[in-house]
């Protein structure tokens, strides 16, 4: 039931990172972080060992790792049909990292900045996902096993 409800959130996954608009209005299966987000000069650069946790393929469920996924590495984030440039990671001394990337859409680029916490969720690790260039747009995502 979880995956189907946060299907049409990681639909827009790809759109929010992106540049592809202003993301719809919060529904129950988009949330705003409670936190406030971390400020983009906070931190220090992150140390490669420390994202390690962060770099794979992931999904909204497990079972749905073999149609719509995220990949995440040093220095891209994708989602279907698209995809950014990671610039650099932000250690924001909460458990938490921020990537600053560089998206192209429709043949406009912007500069796009996610939080990213690593998880422990109880189908496996995770990670938070927060677009804080979009209105804190929230998600959590698994991580899909290497075939």
């Amino acid at each position: 039931m979880r995956a189907r409800s946060l299907l049409p959130l990681f639909l827009l996954l790809p759109l929010a990172a992106c540049g592809g608009g202003t993301p719809p209005a919060a529904s129950s299966a988009q949330s705003t972080s409670a936190a406030p987000a971390p400020a983009p000069t906070a931190g220090k650069p992150a140390k490669d060992a420390d994202l390690a946790p962060l770099f794979g393929t992931w999904a909204l469920d497990p079972s749905q790792c073999g149609g719509q996924v995220l990949k995440i590495s040093k220095s891209r984030f994708e989602g279907p049909g698209s995809g950014c440039d990671i610039s650099g990671f932000v250690d924001n001394g909460n458990g938490s990292y921020t990537a600053t990337m560089t998206c192209t859409a429709n043949g406009q680029a912007s500069t796009e900045r996610i939080s990213m916490r690593p998880i422990f969720a109880p189908t496996g690790e995770g990670i938070d996902l927060i677009y804080l260039d979009r209105k804190n747009l929230a998600s959590e995502v698994l991580r899909c096993e290497a075939p």
